[in-house]
């Protein structure tokens, strides 16, 4: 479970963002049961969704950027950059101080027990600093701490820093964390297992998800809920069925069959030609239903296709407890379907503690009661164009605030600031006489 992260001097976020998935004490009665994982070894209340909203351009999809950079670079850097390879990390650009500054991040994670707390700062050349800390306990203990090159490890916890084999792994253009993953270092494990079902995807783009699902559907027990999630949504699908591209079929030299070639569905990216949907075909004179075969790509709508393929990550998220990100959650989706996954994860039923973090511009959410106050988040740009992230939880309201009107009246701000029509003609008149 995600518990906070910040991040600071990257993109559009000049100064440090936080953005924690604790629950706050100021109504401990509201969707608690709903909306709160209690982690009783920590005695901590852990929030299972949160909504970020803002204007175009005002930095939600940056916020998910920067935790997408976070999960690419431990996972990626020691195996994806070369020694000479500059670091794809982009700071604040619109300040002279910032641009000569490292960008910071840091998450507050749980996993297998164990509360981590992991961080870095980094420009494009080299990493500055690293540090990992872990609390099993009421005590936060240091595994490694890092400047530059230099790395102060813990005796016990970290003892391959002081293994001579080691240093070469040690590289300015990778993370610690991603070498020491290189060593098979057990505590390094935990923690890279959950950057590995940390769940990111665009909402404008459902390809990797759309194929994950496509791919899980050969275990029948997983169609089978999937399936179960698409007849909830009233899509009107009673049944699919996967089509295998030719370039995954075999033929058994045996039986002459064509059999599926699964070693090359290993990879969940692979090429799938597409899925066949099954509805019900009503006969109006004999009153029967007959059944009718569809394309999932050519005749089923953007927002079954989407839903569709969030479907496995939804599962898998819940299922296993995982923390899923969506940014634009609700492109092609009806406002009704996207509070049905948002309902999934806000439910009593989550009993694993799986978190759904999304951005959205659907404001039917907030008169929705499916989120608390400190479920919902605001981004917003200031003059300078940098961007600041706020929660609901922080302005003063009351309970039985219209949030959705208010919020469009820009009274928690992080809307739009649209010029009158009488101006834009103004600037028309004006473009005219300079043609």
């Amino acid at each position: 479970m995600l518990l906070e992260f910040r991040v600071k001097n990257f993109r559009t976020y000049k100064e440090e963002a936080c953005f924690s998935m604790i629950a706050s004490n100021y109504d401990k009665t509201e969707r608690e049961a709903e909306n709160v994982f209690p982690e009783e070894k920590f005695d901590l209340r852990v929030l299972k969704s949160a909504a970020i909203y803002g204007a175009n351009a005002s930095g939600k999809s940056k916020f998910v950027e920067a935790l997408g950079f976070v999960k690419w670079f431990v996972l990626n850097s020691f195996q994806s950059l070369k020694v000479v390879d500059p670091i794809p990390v982009q700071n604040f650009s619109l300040s002279n101080i910032t641009e000569r500054q490292p960008s910071a991040f840091e998450l507050v994670f749980f996993q297998d027990g164990t509360i981590f707390r992991y961080g870095f700062e980094v420009n494009p050349e080299k990493v500055e600093k690293e540090w990992l800390f872990r609390r099993e306990k009421r005590k936060e203990v240091k595994i490694f701490e890092r400047d530059g090159d230099e790395v102060i490890g813990h005796p016990d916890h970290f003892k391959i820093s002081k293994n001579e084999f080691f240093k070469p792994f040690i590289r300015s253009n990778c993370l610690l964390l991603s070498s020491a993953a290189q060593a098979n270092d057990k505590e390094i494990e935990k923690i890279m297992n959950w950057f590995k079902k940390l769940a990111m995807f665009s909402g404008l783009d459902s390809s990797v998800p759309e194929k994950m699902t496509v791919y899980k559907s050969w275990d029948p027990k997983i169609k089978e809920r999937i399936l179960a999630l698409l007849v909830a949504a009233d899509t009107g699908i009673v049944n699919y069925n996967v089509e295998m591209s030719p370039h995954f079929q075999l033929t058994d030299p045996k039986t002459g069959w064509g059999v599926i070639d699964f070693d090359k569905l290993k990879n969940p990216l692979a090429h799938i030609d597409g899925v066949k949907t099954t509805h019900f075909k009503y006969n109006e004179e004999t009153g029967m239903t007959e059944e009718v075969e569809f394309s999932m790509v050519k005749d089923e709508s953007g927002g079954t296709r989407k839903f569709f393929a969030l479907a496995y990550p939804i599962l898998e998220a819940l299922t296993e407890g995982n923390t899923l990100v969506v940014d634009e959650l609700d492109s092609n989706l009806h406002p009704n379907l996207a509070e049905k996954i948002i309902s999934l994860f806000n439910s009593a039923d989550n009993k694993n503690g799986a978190q759904l973090i999304f951005n959205t511009h659907n404001t039917n959410i907030l008169n929705s009661n499916l989120m608390r106050r400190d479920q919902v988040w605001f981004v917003e740009k200031d003059i300078y164009g940098a961007a600041k992230l706020y929660s609901l939880a922080d302005i003063q309201v009351r309970k039985n605030d219209k949030f959705e009107k208010e919020y469009l009246d820009g009274r928690y701000g992080a809307v739009p600031y649209l010029v009158e029509l009488e101006n834009l003609m103004t600037l028309r008149d004006v473009q005219r006489r300079f043609n």
